[in-house]
Parts: C-alpha cells; sequence; structure tokens
C-alpha cells in the first residue's frame, strides 16, 4: 500500500510540473546569425520545403559563397523522423563566360562577329575546338580552322544551361520522406569573411575628468550572402578555432550620441563568454559594413588623468593615460567587447569634437579598470641622466636622475617608473622621493610639479641575480 501512495504521488508531481510548464517555443521560418569576433559567423537558415513521398533532390540557394562545407547540418524542425538525409553536396561551379566555354568544347556554337563601317559582321557555326581568355578556336560548318580574337566577337550564342552549373552557391540533399507534404527544415552551417568588432567613444569634460562614453557594434559582411530580416547575436570572447589567421575588417570612427537611449542589444555571460543579442530583427547586406550602438551611453564618468614616465622606454616622452572602472555606478558594469576607444574632446571655441587620442582594450570583465594610453605630452618634459654605473659578474648599481620640466600653466603629478628586467633582484639604496614597489618589476615615484616649474628625481638602484 505504501508503494502504491508513493507511486502515485510521483505520477501526480509529474502530471502537475508537465501541465504548468512553459510551452517550448515553436519554431518559425527565418535567419538566425550568431557572429565572433574571429571573422566567421554561424548561420540558421528555417525553411518550408515540399517533399515528395519518396527520395527528393533538394537545391538549397542563396547560402554564403564563404560556407565551410563541412560544418553543414541539416534537421526537419516539424517532423524530425519524417525526413532522412542520404547525401548532401556543396555546388559552387558557378556560371561564367570561362566555365560555360569549357563546357561547349567539341560542341556547335554560334558565333556572331563584329562589322566595321558598311560590314554589319557574320555570323559563324560549327564546332568550339578551345576557348581561352576569350579567344576562341572554331571549326566551321566548311571545315577550316577560325582563330577567333575576344575583341572581334559580337556575340556568343548556346543552347542551354550545362547541368553541372549553377547561377548561385548551392546545398544539394539527397533525402528520403517518409510521406508527401511540406515541412519546415533547418539549415545550420559556418561561413568566413564575415565578424564584428566594438568601436567605442569616449567624450572628455573640460576639466579633464569625466568621460561620457559610449559603443558601437561594427559588422563587416564580406560571406557572400545577405541575411534580411535576421536575429542577429554576437560572441565576443576567445573562441579556440583550427583555422588559419584572416585579415581583420577596417575599423570605423563613430562619434558620441548626445542623448541616452535603450541599449539595442542585451548582453549576457555564455559559457565562458560572452553574447550579445539584437533586441530587433536586421538585415545584414553582403559586402556592407554596418553599425549598431550596442551600449547606453554612459555619462559624466569619473575618470583620472595620469602622467606617467617609465625610465626604460626608448621613447623619452611622457605618457598620457586615462584610468575609469567599469562599474553600474559608472552608469557601466557590463563586459565590454576588444576594440578601438576614440578619445575625443570639444574645443570650446567652435564645440566641435577635437580627436585627442586612441587605444585598444581586451576583453574587459565588470568591475575592473581600464587605462587607457593616448599619447604623449608635449608641454611635460622629461630630460635623463645616468649619473653613475658599477658593474660585477652578478651585481649593477646605477644611479639616475630625470629632470621633469613642466611648461604647463597648471600643477601636474607625473609618476616616474622604474622598470628593473625579468629574474633580478633590485632595490632603492637612496632615493630624493619616496617610491612605491607597483609589482616585482616597477618602482614608482611621484613627482608634484607646479606650473611653468622644474623638479629632478635622484635616485641609486642596486640589482643581484
Amino acid at each position: 500500500m505504501k508503494e502504491q501512495i508513493i507511486f502515485l504521488t510521483t505520477v501526480c508531481v509529474l502530471a502537475c510540473s508537465t501541465a504548468f510548464a512553459a510551452p517550448a517555443k515553436s519554431p518559425e521560418q527565418g535567419v538566425a546569425l550568431t557572429i565572433y569576433s574571429e571573422n566567421f559567423a554561424v548561420v540558421r537558415d528555417s525553411r518550408q520545403i515540399v517533399f515528395e513521398k519518396g527520395v527528393n533532390t533538394l537545391k538549397f540557394t542563396d547560402v554564403a559563397s564563404a560556407i565551410d562545407p563541412t560544418s553543414v547540418n541539416f534537421q526537419c524542425l516539424s517532423s524530425p523522423s519524417a525526413i532522412s538525409i542520404l547525401e548532401q553536396n556543396y555546388e559552387y561551379d558557378l556560371v561564367d563566360t570561362s566555365s560555360l566555354l569549357k563546357r561547349y568544347i567539341d560542341k556547335n556554337v554560334t558565333v556572331i562577329l563584329k562589322g566595321s563601317g558598311a560590314d554589319t559582321g557574320k555570323e559563324l557555326t560549327g564546332l568550339l575546338l578551345a576557348a581561352t581568355d576569350g579567344n576562341l578556336i572554331f571549326k566551321s560548318d566548311a571545315d577550316s580552322i577560325e582563330i577567333l580574337d575576344k575583341n572581334s566577337i559580337e556575340e556568343i550564342s548556346l543552347k542551354k544551361l550545362p547541368d553541372d552549373l549553377v547561377i548561385r552557391p548551392t546545398l544539394v540533399w539527397l533525402a528520403n520522406a517518409k510521406e508527401k507534404g511540406e515541412q519546415l527544415c533547418r539549415t545550420t552551417y559556418t561561413t568566413a569573411q564575415i565578424g564584428w568588432n566594438a568601436d567605442y567613444s569616449a567624450l572628455l569634460n573640460a576639466d579633464e575628468t569625466k568621460i561620457d562614453f559610449t559603443g558601437w557594434v561594427t559588422i563587416d559582411n564580406k560571406s557572400g550572402a545577405t541575411y534580411k530580416d535576421a536575429v542577429i547575436k554576437l560572441i565576443a570572447g576567445d573562441v579556440r578555432r583550427i583555422t588559419e589567421p584572416k585579415p581583420r575588417y577596417p575599423d570605423r570612427m563613430r562619434a558620441l550620441g548626445a542623448q541616452a537611449a535603450a541599449p539595442a542589444f542585451e548582453e549576457k555571460p555564455f559559457m565562458e563568454y560572452h553574447l550579445y543579442t539584437l533586441s530587433r530583427k536586421s538585415t545584414i547586406s553582403n559586402n556592407q559594413v554596418r553599425q549598431i550602438e550596442f551600449i547606453t551611453p554612459a555619462l559624466g564618468v569619473p575618470t583620472n588623468k595620469l602622467y606617467i614616465y617609465e625610465r626604460s622606454q626608448r621613447n623619452d616622452k611622457v605618457q598620457i593615460k586615462l584610468e575609469f572602472e567599469n562599474t553600474t555606478e559608472n552608469n557601466l558594469g557590463i563586459a565590454l567587447p576588444k576594440g578601438k576607444i576614440r578619445v575625443f574632446k570639444k574645443d570650446p571655441a567652435d564645440e566641435m569634437l577635437e580627436f585627442v587620442g586612441e587605444d585598444k582594450i581586451d576583453h574587459t570583465a565588470r568591475k575592473e579598470k581600464l587605462s587607457l594610453y593616448i599619447g604623449n605630452a608635449s608641454d611635460v618634459v622629461p630630460e635623463y641622466t645616468l649619473l653613475d654605473s658599477k658593474h660585477s659578474r652578478r651585481m649593477r648599481r646605477q644611479t639616475h636622475k630625470i629632470e621633469l620640466r613642466n611648461r604647463k600653466d597648471k600643477a601636474v603629478m607625473v609618476f616616474v617608473d622604474e622598470k628593473f628586467p625579468f629574474r633580478v633582484n633590485w632595490w632603492i639604496d637612496d632615493s630624493t622621493h619616496n617610491y612605491e614597489k607597483r609589482d616585482a618589476r616597477t618602482a614608482r615615484f611621484e613627482v608634484k610639479l607646479k606650473a611653468n616649474s622644474t623638479a629632478t628625481v635622484q635616485y641609486t638602484a642596486t640589482q643581484t641575480w
């Protein structure tokens, strides 16, 4: 009795959970496109196809010419067990003059030659013996051999299109259908020559303490197909593929929008990557670069402007860096795909945006700090002098002097970084300024300079190995 009660309770729970479960979304016709930043995409194309009972030859056109034929997958969505695939082919030998003429070798063709002046030209019919670069070797009905230059040919007439040529790249299946009728089928494949990258704009305020930040997705489609009214998804992350590296698509510049709007893309974690889904359908045409705003403009993001002099760098300049936090408090706080950030500032004379530098970021998780190296300072000038250097077999001791000249009309803070080689022990023996050990290789000195002033940093560093 007890076992019967347990059994009935289990059945009841299963029945109730089934009754109240959300219904599965029915598959629909249309195209869905998941684009990866590594210049490839996964295409899912769902169409209604009419089958006859028994073996059918299906021709699936309007596929990408950059398709990977080994990735093609065919599914019958409306009745999975009703259709079985016997063979699968990809036909890519497209119709052109050369392919047509090669298939008419040793066959009769009609050629119309150009006329000149009162000569209206003439028509020849005969056997095509050879066709190279548009030039024909032709055996006429009179058994004479004609060599026809392509510049003399007005028109070539052929009887019909050969069966093994197609107008567009085509997937061909040999499918067996259990019953006659219409079925909803989905074709999934990967294609190269379509990719995306992120482009960002940052607008500095007048005192350079805040930025307005926005991001755009740039999709470049050279795959050989147009994806009409497609569901668009983007994958950001380092997805491993066994493939040769492809050239990247060109960068595009986009200015910052003045008004905040709802984000066009919804972002969410997906496995170890991040997935961005466009909230509406969009058409991505072949040979088209399309830009779509993908994050809501973040206005007034607190930003630190840093002047950094790296003593070990050959370029004897003071770097300008901007640092800010990718947090919800700063109206950001989403995973940012890798891309280029262009920085602008308004010229107060005419309110025009002027470009002041750019940098690239890698995929950046939320709550992480971004640091942009946008250029070198013109009015903060360093001058380095090596005052002393002593060496032994396993030791080096050097005394460095760095003079910093601030030619600006306001005070600045300059961070002087001494960079040490890997695999050495190091310490600062004495210095004119306090320093912070930033990491295993970096000692940072903090130098305050008043407007139109000069300061000198001097220190002795010892290295052993």
